[in-house]
């Protein structure tokens, strides 16, 4: 009994709830193995749901209600105030043994794996927001449910994450000059109603249930963006090598947006990465990542296997079929002709077998065609498909060859969506050659296929449509090692679109009167060179793409922008001519990337680059009578050197073919020559070289600038006089004056 009396008190607390503070150890013990655990259990999607919500129902229940072990961020300001003052009262925290442990467990977690784990898996009060937006999203399961679940735009979210940070200062800085007020202020934490089991004035039980349903539109958006908790357990998340376990991703995940679209906290940036200071920890991106049916690449590693792994069996059954029944394996011709009555290509089809050649002969033909069989569907002498619905032509197989057809669509009512050739989902190996498609729509579609070529087509869209009102004439998403060469594309809204086809090759195209020539989407390692792109919108628009070639193409006479480059990264961009288009180069947030030979020339703009465009290297390129050579937007001076500029005024004393003094951009002249064209007349005069003296001297209006120490006193396109008289009859628009702005890019483009 004496020993009891002289014990502290933290000590007696803790011996008379000793049983409670077991359950309650083994709870955190329960959560930290799970999430040690997690690259096991994650593979076992139902499973791990089943845990983690009979461990939220705990933490609500239990923790929250029974125990009341609800930390605030008053906790937090005790402790910087102890820590302010030269002493840190450990016995005053030992006082209370679930809150003690709770901060324990979150230290702990919030190094090793960040403040998801708290905030995911053990706060009471996220606990009960995560189960009642769970409840009420099953049961809106119809057209209310759009009400759930709502992600802010992007950014409006990214902006909004600071809020916490806001208050938890305020509440921290307040607390040094008056700790009540700071407690008081911690009242926007609806915590201390939770616990008190809503037994508090009516307000703040009204605060709690608004804040509650507010969090079931926006996924816990008290969490996200008010809890200054939250923003005190993230905070050793913005140390670099924090925290120290990171969620395990793809290569591919940096293109793939299946995560980022699942994730209802939008912790997963566009580049695929994981931000850990907005990840609650919930590992739906880990299952997707153990998912065989739903992640990209373990589907792509799966196929390949099975591919593999069958080689030798198709072998040994080809090899048996030959010897044992050699008529089984020879492949056979069908004729389908109009002149003899044998007039059924669908029918022909359906005859058919695997390895099967139909040789269809000139003629009209109205019907639908759905290929199921490996077979090689051969037009000879241009027989017409006439379309009968929105999909004349289905390949819905691999190992299929379509080729030397006219796909036609006649008069009116066909759908916007109507597409002439489709081939569906993981149909693999599929040619499609030597067609015409007129009149169409969508010329070709695909989703996910391997291996997919498309080559020596001609696609022409519905020339009575406005552009944005048009199809495109290949459309391909999730599409692996497409080919698409030798094409003739023309009237369609984007000629070519393509988004997440890695590994594609784009070549040899003959590309006009479209609303974007070739635009791509997180299209990674894709060859886009020796197109011929001309009297588009827009030229080329490789957008979200790394590790890509975009070499030889001419892209002339579009009335915006030659080359797009948007958050295109460590590419090459090379030996591409770029003529009288309203901006030749347009560069925004791209980084990394090689340009070297380009001809950019008699555009009105030559190269605008903004956005943090910076590090990328420009050699050996031409500049040439472009009204403005180089618009540059950044926060420091570009160095690209050894172009040509058709307007520096320097001189080569030496003979070593290149300028004296540096060719700068964004100069003074440089101003004149874009506000008052007309000034060009007087390039030559000592009143401009002098006017570019002074500015050297008299730096007043100095703006970062491109550089070019060592500028070319000689074109490196020897041809280009050739080339600007051949296409002279393209008058590029004002990118300042009536040029179009383009839908959906960012803003000034």
């Amino acid at each position: 009994m004496n020993e009891l009396t002289e014990s502290p008190l933290w000590k007696l607390i803790w011996m008379q709830k000793a049983v409670y503070i077991g359950f309650y150890a083994a709870f955190l013990v329960v959560i930290f193995a799970v999430i040690a655990f997690k690259d096991r259990l994650s593979g076992h999607r139902r499973a791990l749901n089943i845990i983690r919500y009979a461990i939220l129902t705990t933490a609500f229940i239990y923790v929250g209600l029974v125990l009341k072990a609800q930390p605030s961020t008053t906790n937090s300001v005790i402790a910087i105030n102890a820590f302010k003052d030269g002493e840190f009262p450990l016995e005053l925290f030992m006082m209370d043994p679930f809150i003690f442990l709770s901060f324990i467990f979150i230290i702990i977690t919030a190094v090793l794996w960040g403040r998801g784990v708290f905030c995911g898996w053990l706060c009471p009060y996220g606990a009960i927001t995560e189960l009642f937006n769970r409840i009420v999203s099953r049961i809106l399961k119809t057209a209310p449910k759009k009400l759930c679940n709502i992600k802010l735009p992007q950014k409006i979210h990214n902006l909004a994450l600071y809020i916490k940070y806001i208050i938890l200062a305020a509440i921290i800085g307040v607390s040094f000059y008056n700790f009540m007020l700071s407690e008081y202020m911690t009242e926007i934490e609806p915590f201390k109603t939770l616990v008190l089991k809503l037994h508090r004035p009516w307000y703040f039980v009204a605060y709690f249930f608004a804040l509650l349903v507010v969090s079931t539109i926006v996924t816990r958006s008290f969490c996200q963006y008010i809890c200054p908790l939250g923003a005190a357990i993230t905070l050793p998340s913005f140390v670099k090598w924090l925290p120290i376990v990171r969620l395990k991703r793809y290569d591919r995940c940096s293109a793939c947006k299946i995560c980022r679209g699942d994730c209802g906290y939008q912790a997963i940036d566009e580049g695929g990465r994981i931000m850990d200071t907005v990840c609650m920890y919930c590992l739906d991106c880990q299952m997707n990542y153990h998912d065989e049916g739903r992640c990209p690449e373990l589907i792509g590693r799966r196929k390949k296997a099975a591919a593999g792994a069958a080689v030798s069996t198709i072998t040994a059954v080809i090899a048996a079929c030959v010897l044992l029944s050699p008529s089984l394996a020879l492949s056979s011709t069908l004729i389908v002709d109009n002149s003899t009555g044998r007039g059924s290509i669908s029918g022909a089809v359906k005859n058919a077998k695997d390895g099967d050649v139909i040789e269809v002969r000139p003629g009209r033909y109205r019907e639908s065609i759905k290929i199921t069989k490996a077979i090689h569907l051969k037009g000879t002498g241009n027989p017409v498909i006439l379309a009968v619905d929105d999909f004349p032509v289905i390949i819905d197989t691999s190992e299929v060859v379509f080729e030397g057809f006219t796909i036609e669509f006649e008069g009116t009512g066909f759908s916007s969506d109507s597409t002439a050739l489709v081939v569906t989902k993981a149909s693999d190996n599929v040619t499609v050659k030597n067609n015409t498609l007129l009149n169409v729509m969508f010329g070709v579609r695909n989703l996910e296929s391997v291996n997919l070529r498309i080559d020596n087509n001609t696609i022409t869209g519905i020339k009575a449509l406005e552009e944005n009102d048009r199809g495109n004439c290949i459309t391909l998403t999730g599409s692996y090692k497409a080919t698409i060469t030798g094409n003739r594309l023309s009237y369609c809204r984007d000629a070519m679109y393509m988004e997440i086809c890695h590994d594609s090759t784009v070549t040899h195209n003959d590309i006009s009167k479209s609303r974007y020539a070739i635009h791509t989407m997180w299209v990674d390692t894709g060859n886009f060179s020796y197109n011929t792109i001309y009297d588009n919108l827009v030229g080329m628009a490789i957008m979200y793409t790394k590790e890509s070639r975009v070499n030889g193409n001419l892209s002339a006479g579009n009335k915006t922008h030659g080359l797009l480059l948007n958050q295109t990264v460590r590419s090459e961009i090379s030996d591409n001519k770029i003529i009288s288009n309203a901006k030749g180069m347009f560069i925004y947030n791209s980084v990394g990337n090689k340009l070297t030979s380009n001809l950019i020339m008699n555009n009105n703009m030559g190269v605008h680059n903004w956005g943090g465009s910076e590090d990328n290297q420009f050699t050996r390129n031409s500049f040439i009578n472009n009204e403005v050579q180089v618009k540059y937007v950044s926060s420091k001076n570009q160095y690209w050197n050894y172009n040509y500029w058709s307007d520096y005024l320097g001189w080569d004393m030496t003979g070593k073919g290149t300028g004296d003094i540096p060719y700068e951009s964004n100069t003074v002249v440089d101003h004149v020559f874009w506000r008052y064209p007309l000034s060009k007349l007087l390039f030559a005069s000592p009143a401009l070289h002098i006017l570019k003296v002074l500015e050297k001297q008299f730096p007043i209006l100095e703006v970062p600038k491109v550089v070019d120490k060592n500028p070319s006193m000689t074109p490196y396109h020897a041809h280009w006089k050739e080339l600007s008289i051949k296409y002279a009859h393209y008058v590029p628009d004002k990118y300042y004056g009536n040029m179009e702005k383009i839908v959906n890019l960012t803003g000034g483009m």
